[in-house]
């Protein structure tokens, strides 16, 4: 019946790819639309000191277009985002839509969970081939959805990890296979000989975000954080350079542009141990609600719902079912960070669970108003750079910190960030914002009226009953 269902989908997906996908005319690149994959509260993979995906991914998405920019001016870019936040996967296919772009470039990096030796780029286009191996990594990314609000109807009870589920792309032809693998071959090539990057080719698999993306489109993963070495590339601004021209040549090449060498201006390439990117695991959606993120390691997906105390589940900790089409999910645990989740993940495996894999959940929070005689007394902010500019506050210089204010004053603009209303929660924050690379931040203090006070009058009025 599961069978019949999915076939059912199947044909009506087919029907709609060949309505509503036009017929390939070869016409001059007008419009690129750059995707970095993940953001906000989905970090997608984590290096073994900490790297983020999302961080490494938009730094190279956003030196990509700058490049095209910066060559093709007759070209239009437009990102799905340019800041960290979260996109739904959707959305992203549909920016790209919407804008009748012409080419559609989603970035990635990858990893394993064993065999941290295992390194390399590989470039997929749209497509459904035997191996299992690209079947797993269509399945670590297209569990993102599993975090979207909605996501049930968004995607017809698509579930990322049911192997089923993936039988309807067997019938979908990809009218656009050729222009994409033209497009692959071309990055993997400059990967390989610009980056010195292992090759491990152009692959197919079916990804979600390229399957809704009506237009010739690849998703390359340009690197496994999983690995000691790999993760110190992708994430060194050498790398990164290394890495946004290649693709960049690569896409030159499909459209019969010159290519370009590596701009390592302002670059030390002799650096070898980037620093851990901030992450945010939350984020305010407004006075009275605070979206707080949780992380589970999901197990299981089967048509029957057993019991919590079932010998089968194997007593895992805070174990959840929840209904999803045309069966179960279970999930266990229930974390605040990634990183205690990924420790369950192991025991979860060694319990048996082989193909178990961590998702994330939004949940809200009613926050209650504070009353204006509970106001803080004194807010504490870390001073962390003087510039002769203005940046915008989703600049990478600014290294992605929080509640970032740029104030004009007589030497310039002063840079601060975070809003504190203890001297203790702000040392904390001091140390992090150093170890982002701003080595000589420091704590400044207002008083209720916002009017700049020395630290000594403020820890005073902080402790003043």
């Amino acid at each position: 019946m599961k069978l019949l269902h999915v076939a059912t989908i199947s044909f009506i997906y087919l029907l709609l790819f060949v309505i509503y996908i036009p017929n390939v005319v070869a016409t001059p690149v007008k419009v690129v639309v750059i995707d970095a994959g993940h953001g906000g509260h989905d970090p997608g993979a984590i290096g073994i000191t900490g790297v983020k995906e999302k961080d490494v991914v938009l730094k190279l998405a956003l030196q990509l277009g700058a490049l095209i920019e910066k060559n093709h001016p007759e070209i239009k870019v437009i990102y799905t985002r340019k800041t960290d936040v979260f996109v739904e996967l959707h959305r992203r296919a549909q920016i790209a839509n919407n804008n009748k772009a012409d080419i559609f470039i989603s970035i990635h990096c990858n990893a394993v969970d064993k065999n941290s030796g295992v390194n390399g780029a590989e470039t997929f286009v749209m497509g459904l081939d035997k191996s299992d191996a690209n079947l797993a990594i269509a399945q670590k990314e297209n569990a993102a959805i599993l975090s979207e609000q909605n996501h049930e109807s968004n995607y017809d009870n698509f579930d990322p990890s049911s192997p089923e589920a993936y039988i309807m792309f067997r019938f979908i032809q990809n009218k656009y296979l050729d222009q994409s693998t033209k497009l692959a071959a071309a990055m993997q090539t400059e990967l390989k000989s610009l980056c010195k990057r292992s090759d491990r080719g152009v692959k197919q698999a079916p990804f979600l975000v390229l399957w809704r993306s009506a237009m010739p489109s690849v998703l390359v993963e340009t690197g496994f954080l999983s690995n000691k070495a790999e993760e110190t590339y992708l994430a060194s601004a050498k790398g990164q350079a290394e890495l946004a021209t290649a693709m960049y040549n690569g896409f030159a090449k499909m459209v019969e542009a010159k290519t370009v060498e590596v701009d390592f201006t302002g670059i030390d390439t002799t650096a070898q141990s980037p620093k851990t990117p901030l992450e945010i695991e939350s984020n305010t959606t407004s006075n009275n609600s605070q979206i707080k993120v949780v992380y589970k390691v999901q197990f299981m997906f089967i048509p029957q719902k057993l019991e919590k105390n079932d010998p089968e589940l194997k007593n895992l900790p805070d174990i959840e079912i929840e209904k999803f089409g045309n069966g179960y999910k279970y999930t266990a645990g229930n974390f605040n960070s990634h990183g205690e989740a990924r420790t369950l993940l192991t025991k979860v495996k060694e319990a048996g669970f082989k193909d178990a894999f961590i998702v994330s959940k939004d949940v809200k929070q009613e926050v209650k108003p504070v009353p204006a005689e509970t106001q803080p007394k004194v807010t504490y902010k870390i001073q962390f750079m003087t510039l002769g500019k203005e940046l915008k506050k989703n600049d990478p210089q600014l290294k992605g910190l929080s509640d970032i204010e740029i104030k004009k004053s007589n030497n310039g603009y002063i840079y601060t960030s975070g809003k504190y209303s203890t001297y203790s929660q702000a040392q904390k924050m001091l140390l992090t914002v150093k170890e982002a690379g701003f080595e000589d931040a420091f704590i400044v203090c207002y008083d209720a009226k916002g009017e700049k006070i020395t630290l000594q009058q403020a820890r005073e009025l902080e402790n003043k009953k």
